[in-house]
């Protein structure tokens, strides 16, 4: 299945600030963790598209992200994701494209959810640190009220535009692999 994402990414100083401010404005859903591995046709550079595997329980879930905008600190992908029943099947498969393990990520999340259905995640990404998430899945045509409504979140959070993440984890997480 295809969406829009449509996200704005806050690099967090104080966590426990943090996660009383979301508290003001979204419920508490659940904790979880995700482990992911990135695949890419070149692992030796930072590549232009790549597949997330991730293991869910005993689903599998693939996703491929494609860059659409980033306006006002709030990004916005086309994001295509489904699960694979026969992962033995699908690596022989990536294998035969071309496509070589790259990158690993685990992201701890605990998932806040507003009223009207917003996503705010407060992530701690191992070798990062801590962030917040401000997240929702849209058809394209709803991308210019949705990225609204993320700003007027952002505000309410108190959340200014310099504080704003704009590399995604797997840049940050490639840049500090290559310094090693």
């Amino acid at each position: 299945m295809s969406w829009v994402e449509v996200e704005s990414k806050i690099k967090v100083k104080d966590v426990r600030d943090a996660r009383k401010q979301i508290k003001k404005i979204a419920k508490f859903v659940k904790i979880e963790t995700k482990k992911d591995r990135y695949y890419s046709l070149n692992e030796d550079v930072y590549p232009k598209k790549s597949l997330r595997v991730r293991k869910k329980g005993k689903k599998v879930e693939v996703n491929f992200k494609q860059w659409l905008s980033y306006v006002k600190g709030v990004h916005a992908k086309k994001e295509t994701e489904f699960e694979v029943s026969d992962l033995k099947g699908f690596f022989e498969l990536i294998k035969d494209f071309g496509f070589k393990k790259w990158l690993m990520k685990e992201k701890k999340t605990e998932l806040y959810r507003t009223k009207d259905g917003v996503n705010i995640e407060l992530n701690y990404i191992r070798n990062l640190g801590w962030f917040i998430e401000i997240e929702i899945l849209c058809l394209k045509k709803d991308v210019i009220k949705s990225r609204k409504k993320i700003l007027e979140l952002r505000e309410i959070l108190n959340i200014k535009e310099r504080e704003i993440e704009r590399k995604g984890y797997t840049k940050e997480l490639w840049n500090l692999k290559k310094r090693k």
